[in-house]
């Protein structure tokens, strides 16, 4: 099937089913958390958090949309990178928070941010690399 064909057949089933109400919804809760790290710098965590199934996130770091996944953790919850970034590791428990980056193949990890803190919403400001 050329390319043409199969975008048209995207368009064509989304406007049918846009018309029957046939729309897909999922039901997730989208949170916002904003961090100050020990170093003054500040990050923006949007957390995923589905009826069922594992949560993710997405890290705005150094001017990059982070995705990551959650992973079994003994302690707080812990995320990894998809793919695009690998080797960030986003760990909390409770309101803390620390950023790691893994080398590929490596069991040591880089702190690249510390002591995260979330802060108030009245007190939040854009997220700085």
């Amino acid at each position: 099937m050329s390319r043409r064909v199969f975008a048209a057949t995207l368009i064509l089933t989304g406007q049918l089913l846009s018309g029957c109400g046939g729309g897909l919804e999922i039901d997730t809760e989208i949170r916002s958390v904003n961090y100050e790290c020990a170093d003054g710098t500040r990050l923006q965590v949007k957390y995923g958090i589905p009826e069922s199934g594992p949560s993710m996130a997405v890290v705005t770091y150094a001017n990059k949309l982070i995705p990551m996944h959650q992973e079994p953790s003994a302690s707080g919850a812990l995320f990894v990178a998809d793919k695009g970034h690998p080797g960030y590791r986003w760990h909390t428990k409770g309101k803390f928070g620390i950023l790691l980056l893994q080398q590929n193949g490596e069991g040591s990890s880089e702190i690249i941010l510390q002591d995260c803190e979330s802060i108030p919403p009245n007190k939040t400001a854009a997220p700085q690399p």
